[in-house]
C-alpha cells in the first residue's frame, strides 16, 4: 500500500497496511511535517523487522542499482537500531522496521513513534546539509591514518589482511554511530528529549522487568599481552557496544535542571547495568568516550576525527594489550604541556605534573606487567625533564613501604596524588574561565577528565564522592555558554577538589561558595577572581571567630569586623573597588552558614566603625 502524504511517499509493508489510521495521525503532527519540508524527495517504507522478503522485493523493483542495493542490505545486520535512513543525490529513503507487537502503536507511546520517524527524517535533513560528504572525508583520513598505526602489531600475530579488514569494519559502525549522535544531539537541543527517550524506553525494555540478555563474546583482556585470537568475534563485540553510545551520550548535552535530565540518567544507567556486561573492558573505555564528548563535541570536522581517532585508539590499544590507565596519565601530561607555555607558567605547570608523574610511579611499581616498554621509556625521560631524581623516588619507595605497614594500599596513595593534581589545576581553571579564555578552559577540563579517568581504573578502591562530584562540575562548566553559571560552577569544582585535600574547619562549605556567588550578582558586584577570593577570605575569618567566641557574645561582631579590617589594611584598592566592600562583607555575613539575619546589620555597623580610613595623599 503507497501513501502520499503532504509529497511524501509512504509505503505500508506486512502488518503495518493495519496501523494506516495511526501513521497517519503521526504524519499529520507538526512535528514529522517540520522535518519533512526541507526534503523534496523521500520515501518512507514501514515494514516487519522478521521478514525481510516484502522489502527486499520492494526494493528490487524500485530498480535501484546493484552497489546501493548492497548498501542498503548491510543495514538489516546492525544491532542497534533496527530502523535506518540511506540516500543517494537528492533522494531520501527511510526504513522503519519494528515488530507487531511494539508498544510505539499505543496511544500513549505516539510520542515514541513520532520520535523514532523524526530521528530517521532528520539523517536525510543533514544528509541533504553535506554532513554524509564531510563525516567519509574526516573517515578516509582517519583510516587512512590509523592503518598506518597498525603496523606496530607484530605481524606473527595478525595477518596484514586482517588487520585491514578488521579496521574497515569499525570504521563503519563508528561512522553509523557518529551519524547516529549528531541527529540525536540536535533532537535534544530541539526539545524532543521526550520522545526520544519514549522510543528508546519501547526499544531497549527500559523501564519494564525484562530478562535482558546481551550476547556473550569471549574476548578476554590481559594487559601486556596480545590475546585476541579471532579478530573478527572482537570486532562484533565493539560493534555492539558502539551501537548503544548514541542512544544514551547525546544526553549528556541536557542542563542539569532540564525536565528530561532526571529520566536521561536513569535510561544511561539502565544501558550500563542491563546491557553493557560483557565485555567488561569496552564498557569501562565508554567513560572516555563520554569525556572526550563532554570536552570537544561539536558539528565540525576536528571533532569526526577525533571521534574516530578515539574509537580506533581502544581497538588498538586492546589487540596490544595496551595499559589504559597509563594511556590517560600519559594524556594528561601531555595536555598540561599544551596548557602551560612560556617561562611565567613553567613553576605552575611543575607543580601540577609532578604528582601525576609520582602517581604514575606508584602505579608502575606494582603494575609492571601491563605496561609497554615505551610507557616505562616516556615515565623515565618525564621524570628526568621535572628533576624527580633518586632522592625523592627512595622517599616515594619509603612512603609506599609504610602505607602497606599501616594497611592502607598504594591506591590510596595514588588517589591522593592525583587529587593534589587536579587541585592546581582547578585553581588555575577557575582563574582562566574568570579571564575569559575559552580554549585553554576546555584544554583544563579535559585535564582533569583525564586524571579522573585513571582514578576511576581504581574501582572500588577510590572515592567515589569526590570522583562524581569532580567529574560532575566539569559536565557542568562544559555544558554551558552562560558566563555567570561556568564562573560560579568554576568556582564550586575549585572550591570542592581543594577541600577534599585541604580539610580545614574554617574552609567555605560549597554551599557556602554558592551562596556567595549568588550574593555577588544580586549586589551587582563584578565576579573577578579578586573580589571572589576577597569574599572568601571574609568567610574564612568569620568561620575563624566563631571557633572561638559565641555568635551570641557582644564582642563576636567587633573581633570579626577588626580581624577583616586588619587584613583590608594591607590592601591597597582602587577607589572603584573601594566601594564594594561593605556589600562584600554582606554577601560574605549571608553565605556563611550559622550567622543568623538579626546579625548582619549589627556585623556591618562593626565593620563601618573598625575600618581604618585610607590616609589621604598629598
Amino acid at each position: 500500500m503507497e501513501l502520499d502524504i503532504d509529497g511524501c511517499k509512504v509505503v505500508l509493508l506486512d502488518f503495518f497496511q493495519k496501523k494506516k489510521s495511526i501513521l497517519l495521525k503521526a504524519f499529520k503532527s507538526t512535528e514529522v511535517k517540520t522535518f519533512l519540508e526541507p526534503l523534496s524527495d523521500i520515501t518512507i517504507i514501514f515494514s516487519d523487522i522478521k521478514k525481510s522478503t516484502d522489502l527486499k522485493d520492494y526494493l528490487i523493483s524500485l530498480t535501484i542499482p546493484e552497489e546501493h542495493l548492497k548498501e542498503i542490505l548491510q543495514f538489516f545486520d546492525r544491532p542497534f537500531q533496527s530502523s535506518f535512513s540511506w540516500g543517494f543525490q537528492d533522494k531520501e529513503f527511510v526504513f522503519i522496521r519494528l515488530e507487531e507487537s511494539t508498544k510505539l502503536f499505543l496511544k500513549k507511546n505516539r510520542k515514541g513513534l513520532i520520535g523514532l520517524v523524526v530521528h530517521e527524517i532528520l539523517h536525510g535533513v543533514q544528509r541533504q546539509r553535506g554532513l554524509e560528504i564531510r563525516l567519509h572525508d574526516s573517515l578516509d583520513f582517519s583510516l587512512d591514518f590509523f592503518t598506518q598505526l597498525a603496523e606496530v602489531i607484530p605481524p606473527e600475530k595478525y595477518d596484514r589482511t586482517q588487520i585491514i579488514s578488521f579496521l574497515k569494519k569499525i570504521s563503519q559502525i563508528a561512522l553509523f554511530a557518529l551519524k547516529d549522535i549528531f541527529v540525536n544531539v540536535e533532537m535534544i537541543k530541539r526539545g524532543f528529549a521526550e520522545w526520544l527517550i519514549i522510543f528508546y524506553r519501547d526499544e531497549l525494555g527500559f523501564g519494564e522487568d525484562l530478562d535482558i540478555k546481551p550476547p556473550q563474546y569471549e574476548t578476554e583482556f590481559h594487559k601486556g599481552v596480545i590475546m585476541v585470537k579471532d579478530l573478527d568475534s572482537f570486532a562484533e563485540a565493539f560493534t555492539y557496544t558502539l551501537s548503544l553510545i548514541p542512544i544514551w551520550l547525546p544526553f549528556m548535552v541536557l542542563e542539569t535542571d532540564s525536565k528530561d535530565y532526571e529520566t536521561s540518567r536513569e535510561l544511561k544507567h539502565f544501558i550500563f547495568n542491563r546491557y553493557y556486561i560483557n565485555p567488561s573492558f569496552i564498557t569501562r573505555e565508554m567513560w572516555h568516550i563520554e569525556n572526550l564528548f563532554l570536552a570537544n563535541f561539536s558539528f565540525s570536522k576536528s571533532f569526526h576525527r577525533k571521534w574516530y581517532g578515539a574509537v580506533f585508539n581502544l581497538t588498538l590499544e586492546y589487540l596490544l594489550g595496551e595499559d589504559f590507565l597509563f594511556y590517560h596519565l600519559f594524556k594528561a601530561t601531555e595536555l598540561l604541556e599544551e596548557l602551560y607555555i612560556g617561562p611565567e607558567t613553567e613553576e605552575r605547570k611543575s607543580l601540577a605534573m609532578v604528582p601525576i608523574l609520582k602517581a604514575t610511579y606508584v602505579y608502575r611499581r606494582d603494575k609492571l606487567i601491563g605496561i609497554q616498554k615505551r610507557n616505562i621509556d616516556e615515565l623515565d625521560a618525564k621524570m628526568l625533564q621535572y628533576e624527580i631524581g633518586k632522592e625523592e623516588l627512595s622517599e616515594l619507595e619509603e612512603s609506599i613501604d609504610q602505607s602497606l605497614e599501616h594497611s592502607t594500599s598504594p591506591a590510596h596513595m595514588f588517589e591522593n596524588l592525583m587529587k593534589l593534581s587536579i587541585m592546581i589545576i582547578t585553581r588555575d581553571l577557575r582563574e582562566n574561565v574568570f579571564s575569559g579564555e575559552d580554549f585553554k578552559f576546555k584544554v583544563f577540563s579535559r585535564t582533569i577528565l583525564s586524571l579522573l579517568q585513571a582514578i576511576n581504573y581504581l574501582g572500588d578502591q577510590c572515592d567515589n564522592k569526590y570522583y562524581h562530584e569532580v567529574r560532575l562540575g566539569v559536565k557542568r562548566l562544559l555544558r554551558t555558554d552562560n558566563l555567570f553559571k561556568r564562573k560560579r560552577w568554576a568556582l564550586l569544582l575549585e572550591n570542592f577538589a581543594q577541600n577534599t585535600i585541604l580539610r580545614g574547619e574554617t574552609e567555605p562549605l560549597q554551599v557556602e561558595i554558592d551562596e556567595l556567588v549568588y550574593n555577588y550578582d544580586f549586589f551587582e558586584i563584578p565576579l573577578t577572581n579578586f573580589f571572589i577570593d576577597l569574599g572568601v577570605s571574609f568567610i574564612q575569618n568569620i568561620k575563624t571567630v566563631m571557633k572561638t567566641v559565641p555568635i551570641n557574645d557582644d564582642e563576636f561582631p567587633f573581633l570579626t569586623a577588626q580581624l577583616i579590617n586588619m587584613q583590608l589594611g594591607g590592601l591597597q584598592l582602587p577607589s572603584e573597588d573601594e566601594e564594594h566592600l561593605n556589600l562584600m562583607f554582606v554577601s560574605s555575613l549571608i553565605a556563611t552558614k550559622g550567622i543568623p539575619y538579626v546579625m548582619i546589620q549589627k556585623m556591618l555597623t562593626a565593620f563601618l566603625q573598625t575600618k581604618v580610613p585610607k590616609e589621604e595623599s598629598e
